[in-house]
């Protein structure tokens, strides 16, 4: 989804969009993973000085609520964002010792074919995928 794609489709929800809101989106956009609140403060302080980590996590929580963010659980408490989208789709392997992190390029495809099959009066709109276990340096 491009910058315009999403601003209008913030538009069509009747979302006021103001400069730091869209900084966020763009900090969001161009980056590639997922970002503590923290992370995406301190970048977008770059330009927005006086933003406040309040704001940040109450755009961020207004995104999700919309389903433009997606916001990830890791072990420790550690909360990040993504932006919901199909080419932005990511899954996760998490070490149970150190708690890194580490994208999964693969999807459970099959899987979610089977919530069809077993319940198919649920409609999927999205889905998460973690696969805890242990690091190589942890093993």
């Amino acid at each position: 989804m491009t910058m315009g794609e999403v601003l209008e489709w913030l538009r069509s929800k009747g979302i006021k969009i103001t400069p730091q809101r869209q900084e966020v989106i763009r900090v969001l956009a161009e980056s590639k993973g997922s970002h503590s609140a923290e992370e995406i403060l301190k970048k977008v302080q770059d330009r927005y000085s006086n933003m406040s980590l309040d704001t940040i996590y109450r755009t961020l929580s207004l995104f999700r609520e919309q389903g433009l963010v997606n916001e990830v659980h890791f072990p420790g408490a550690c909360r990040r964002f993504e932006l919901n989208s199909e080419e932005n789709h990511r899954h996760h392997l998490i070490c149970l010792l150190c708690g890194k992190t580490e994208e999964f390029p693969c999807c459970p495809e099959d899987c979610l074919a089977r919530v069809s099959e077993c319940s198919p009066g649920f409609k999927v709109s999205g889905h998460t995928f973690k696969i805890y276990g242990y690091c190589q340096r942890c093993q």
